[in-house]
């Protein structure tokens, strides 16, 4: 009974230790030994002051050109705010931070770049440490038969993203990274999708047509060739319609992005 007491005791005080690191309750204070050079305020401040760093160090390791777009102080301020509202509730610290851009979003709306520019550094870490999947060659369709062809679906690589930017967020990443000026006219009168996922071991990107988006979030969803086809009709005429469709579909095949047809 005595060592469950004592077990019971660990674990409350251990309870009361992170809820001081998160969100500085003081209720430990009381527990911790104090001494007129070092109060018991100061050393757990110490550990409070570690918790904060190590995560904004691990959001700056994610989000490299946006805390050189805003400055180390600036970031690591958002970085603090950040903590504070959203605690780390992952076990591994690579996947704190996914809803900074939400902060920055509610925080600096005149500048929506930010928010997609953290978007942006995000979903690129993302497709770098996502789940492998062995993808498949041009050579998978070789012995289908053309009734085969409308009911086939896909599955696609599991880093595969679309992302609807409203701005030249990604330009503007690829300014910060080479160290070159910042793109002008950073705010978009459309909305542009781009297309981000690995291959191989390299992150890659690109922007993508109203069609190929289209088609691509047909497909995604669950969608045939058939569909796909129907979904390419609002851009081309519905003789050539197949041929593009194919065509796209060669280009993510060799892209590495389809990892299985059936």
């Amino acid at each position: 009974m005595s060592a469950m007491s004592d077990i019971d005791a660990l674990a409350e005080l251990q309870r009361d230790f992170q809820h001081h690191v998160m969100h500085g309750h003081e209720r430990i204070v009381a527990s911790v030994s104090s001494t007129p050079q070092v109060p018991a305020a100061l050393r757990l401040a110490i550990y409070s002051e570690a918790y904060r760093l190590r995560l904004t160090d691990a959001l700056a390791s994610t989000l490299p050109r946006l805390q050189l777009l805003l400055g180390k102080e600036r970031f690591a301020a958002l970085a603090r705010e950040y903590i504070d509202a959203h605690p780390s509730n992952q076990p591994s610290i690579r996947w704190f931070g996914d809803r900074f851009p939400e902060l920055l979003s509610r925080l600096h709306p005149e500048q929506p770049w930010l928010a997609e520019l953290a978007r942006w550094e995000w979903a690129i870490a993302a497709a770098f440490d996502g789940a492998d999947a062995q993808p498949i060659g041009v050579d998978a369709f070789a012995a289908l038969s053309p009734e085969q062809w409308a009911s086939l679906r896909f599955r696609f690589h599991p880093t595969v993203q679309c992302l609807e930017m409203h701005t030249n967020a990604p330009l503007l990443f690829k300014a910060l990274a080479a160290e070159a000026p910042p793109p002008e006219g950073v705010t978009l009168e459309q909305p542009q999708p781009w297309l981000i996922w690995r291959e191989g071991l390299k992150t890659q990107y690109r922007s993508l047509s109203a069609d190929e988006h289209a088609a691509l979030e047909v497909v995604r969803g669950g969608g045939t060739f058939e569909a796909l086809c129907d979904a390419l009709c609002d851009w081309h005429e519905v003789d050539t319609v197949p041929a593009q469709a194919a065509g796209m579909l060669k280009r993510w095949v060799v892209e590495q992005m389809v990892a299985g047809v059936c």
